[in-house]
């Protein structure tokens, strides 16, 4: 039988243990507030730079700019983020599950023949893909840490000096959006060739500015009057 004194060192190792985790709890919310506002403050920079994009691929001849070149998909690279460490939730599971079935749906054929690689951004995607017989064409681990728009557009960088380069015909990115800390909404989106937009029907707005499916303000003025480019669409691109 325990004695008092044991029975009182328990009881203090339990406390000490206590402020420990509420020390790491709190650095853990820190880190979380800090990453969430991030994602929060840089959405209205990505839906500006998507309509930008949009824009410009209406102004230029899609057919003559390489990374609008439209090939016959023999070849195809999958971007998939996931995260570096587990216990998350269903974060990574649902996630790697998709990218799956979207390989699988999408390229069933190409798949088997090896013409599908992946593009591993996370340990967990990696470790998933890597044992069980996928064609992981690179690997991007340890990037969360200290997150950087330098290693985002890096990762960019090589996928389109690959598509450039013939190695793939179309690339795809599978990643999870967030909407709150308990809820992410998984996206599939081809990343390369870019997509020309999809035009809307025209409107009464739409048919007096010009350009069908363009954007407006509550006033039905035309965006698209306001955009001036410094260099040319095409140079911009």
């Amino acid at each position: 039988m325990a004695t008092l004194r044991e029975i009182r060192r328990r009881i203090g190792g339990v406390k000490s243990t206590q402020k420990i985790t509420k020390a790491m709890k709190m650095v853990a919310a820190a880190k979380l507030r800090r990453a969430q506002d991030a994602v929060i403050a840089a959405r209205p920079y990505a839906r500006k730079m998507k309509e930008l994009l949009n824009h410009l691929a209406t102004k230029v001849d899609v057919n003559v700019h390489p990374h609008f070149a439209v090939r016959p998909v023999k070849k195809v690279a999958i971007i998939v983020v996931t995260a570096d460490r587990g216990l998350c939730g269903a974060f990574n599971g649902n996630l790697i599950r998709a990218a799956a079935a979207h390989s699988q749906r999408e390229y069933g054929e190409l798949l088997a023949s090896g013409a599908v690689k992946l593009i591993c951004v996370g340990r967990k995607g990696f470790d998933f893909f890597s044992k069980r017989g996928y064609t992981v064409a690179r690997k991007y681990i340890g990037l969360f840490a200290a997150l950087q728009f330098n290693t985002a557009r890096e990762i960019a960088a090589d996928a389109m000096a690959a598509f450039l380069g013939g190695e793939y015909d179309r690339v795809d990115i599978v990643y999870n959006e967030f909407k709150s800390i308990m809820q992410q909404r998984i996206v599939i989106e081809q990343f390369l060739p870019i997509a020309p937009p999809i035009p809307l029907p025209q409107s009464k707005n739409s048919i007096e500015c010009g350009r069908a499916g363009g954007p407006h303000d509550g006033n039905g003025q035309c965006h698209h009057k306001r955009l001036r480019f410094d260099p040319r669409s095409a140079a911009f691109l």
